[in-house]
């Protein structure tokens, strides 16, 4: 069997439209060379997991897996913790605040039924500093240890890269929980420097479906809005590359890097 056909590759996102800004040209490559991929969500983006929000940004993550050819999506339905970690509804669990232990014990079952080859979170800053993607590495490392996944990649944004860049989503990301504009998008704390960087893979081949993607979730991401409508040369330059930082053996990322 080819090694890429046998690869089983598990993304573990905090919120829909983080799989798709962050990895989703990794993800279509993935499939293009035959490995089976999971998305997993710990919340379904709303402060109310049960809200007409929540079930709107699933149909959403649902639509832009689809175009990327995710083979199955899962669920754990926390309610977003918001970016001070206390915006949950009352009465229901926030991610952040679920514990590590819990949520581990959730994925870990993923991790099994689908006998992962790897498992991909984010860096131990959870990219910029959101609550609820500090659960995803922190629960995703644990889930790893627990399934016997020896793989497990950090998804981060390159932050010296960035510095050539003068717009990314995550930059806006990081300016609203700092509650300020910042002068420059690698200003504030996001990613890793390149320096650390163990994984770079080049996506511009995929930069259609992957903006495509980015746009299935129209309650974050309009159609009017910048990432929609940057002409293709500078979408390729704002988005055309995905990091990562290995812990582990070499794994089916490797086969794509740049």
């Amino acid at each position: 069997m080819d090694s890429a056909a046998a690869d089983r590759v598990v993304l573990f996102h905090a919120h829909p439209d983080d799989e798709a800004i962050f990895t989703g040209g990794t993800i279509a490559r993935l499939v293009e060379v035959g490995a089976r991929v999971s998305v997993v969500f710990g919340t379904n983006g709303a402060h109310d997991p049960n809200s007409d929000l929540a079930r709107v940004r699933v149909g959403e993550a649902r639509a832009a897996c689809a175009l990327l050819g995710v083979h199955r999506v899962e669920f754990l339905g926390f309610a977003d913790s918001g970016l001070r970690g206390d915006e949950a509804a009352p009465g229901c669990t926030a991610f952040a605040a679920a514990g590590v232990s819990a949520v581990a014990v959730l994925l870990t079952d993923v991790l099994r039924d689908e006998r992962a080859t790897a498992l991909v979170v984010y860096d131990e800053g959870g990219i910029y500093g959101h609550p609820d993607h500090l659960m995803v590495h922190r629960a995703g490392h644990a889930a790893a240890e627990a399934a016997g996944v020896a793989t497990v990649y950090d998804a981060t944004v390159d932050r010296e890269y960035l510095h050539f860049v003068e717009t990314h989503l995550v930059g806006h990301a990081v300016q609203s929980l700092l509650g300020m504009e910042t002068p420059a998008i690698n200003a504030a704390p996001l990613g890793v420097p390149t320096v650390l960087l163990s994984t770079t893979i080049d996506v511009r081949a995929e930069a259609v479906v992957k903006r495509a993607a980015m746009g299935a979730h129209v309650s974050q991401i309009g159609p009017g809005s910048e990432t929609m409508t940057m002409d293709g040369t500078t979408f390729d330059g704002v988005y055309g590359f995905e990091w990562y930082v290995r812990k582990g053996p070499r794994g089916p990322l490797e086969r794509l890097a740049f």
